[in-house]
């Protein structure tokens, strides 16, 4: 059918309709003018940041691991880029940088049922959110103002860290609970042994295996002199030593394991501690965003263009089709 477009008796026939197509040309111009210009503007600014390595703030700076230590101070990689990409374009964050900018009345968002809805909408035409081929990210936001679009650019970036740091605080206090638990268990164990321990050095067995050595040289030295109260004694002592002493062997084995226990445990709960209250940046921002009080959109001048062009190709297609039915017979 385009073919037709070059066909002189066509040619013809759009001359002689030149009337009809300038009163669309005329048309067209004059309501796409007055749609352009009633657009209001916008002005763009734009982040760039890198991904930083995503590591527990404990594993970097409080685990001991020589040798084979993170830098946190090195850029992230394609997984690392699309997992902050994945965090800038949530729901969460997008509502955060909402309520904190009042993008509801900014935006003249409906406050309704479908308003987040509503939100998205406007969120998908007015932010641009692209990974580039050095791997970092850039941030591109539109506003009405530009220190608007400024503002909802750096937002953007900003609260990054903070949805991050508030997903992985959940994960955090829940291993600071357990570490937490079993620490508190294992000290009040120790405790427990502890008495335990303290109670039979009270009734004579301070050390059994050094006073089961000792007494049983004194022993055989009394056999030996034939020293009868010594050997009485020294058998009293045994006496005591044999009925207490396997529960104080299992006592101090209890507590030498809590005791080699609790400083692996105390290690855990400092570095879920720092990991619940402290982290590191989700980033690297290379650049913040500044106004730019240069319009960024609408392009006029574009809106124009095509509206006229798209006006008279279709009115063109349609004298075509018109053309085409007017030679075809249907009473055949």
């Amino acid at each position: 059918m385009f073919n037709q477009l070059f066909n002189k008796e066509f040619l013809i026939s759009l001359y002689k309709r030149k009337k009809l197509l300038g009163f669309v040309f005329i048309t067209s111009l004059l309501l796409s003018s007055i749609i352009a210009f009633l657009l209001p503007k916008q002005y763009k600014s734009t982040v760039t940041i890198f991904p930083a390595r995503h590591f527990s703030t404990s594993k970097l700076l409080i685990e001991q691991n020589f040798g084979n230590q993170e830098d946190y101070m090195q850029l992230g990689d394609e997984d690392d880029a699309e997992k902050v990409i994945q965090i800038l374009n949530s729901d969460i964050l997008k509502l955060k940088v909402a309520d904190a900018l009042n993008l509801w009345e900014m935006w003249k968002l409906k406050d309704t049922t479908f308003r987040i809805h509503y939100l998205k909408l406007k969120w998908d035409d007015m932010v641009t959110i692209k990974r580039t081929d050095l791997n970092s990210i850039k941030i591109e936001a539109y506003n009405y103002t530009a220190n608007n679009a400024a503002k909802l650019a750096n937002a953007i970036s900003g609260y990054c860290d903070t949805v991050r740091f508030e997903m992985t605080k959940r994960v955090a206090q829940t291993a600071l609970n357990i570490v937490s638990k079993e620490l508190d268990h294992t000290v009040e164990m120790m405790h427990e042994l502890e008495d335990s321990l303290q109670s039979l050095r009270k009734i004579g067995v301070l050390d059994y295996k050094n006073e089961v050595e000792a007494y049983s040289k004194s022993y055989a030295k009394a056999m030996e002199k034939g020293n009868n109260q010594g050997m009485a004694a020294i058998e009293k002592k045994l006496d005591i030593l044999r009925s207490y002493g396997g529960n104080y062997l299992a006592i101090e084995e209890n507590l030498k394991k809590y005791r080699f226990k609790y400083p692996v445990l105390k290690s855990k709960y400092d570095e879920a501690l720092v990991n619940l209250n402290q982290n590191l940046p989700f980033k690297f921002e290379i650049e913040k965003a500044i106004p730019n009080e240069y319009k960024a959109r609408p392009k006029r001048a574009t809106i124009i263009l095509l509206s006229v062009f798209g006006s008279l190709f279709f009115s063109i297609v349609i004298l075509l089709i018109k053309e085409k039915l007017s030679k075809i017979n249907f009473n055949d």
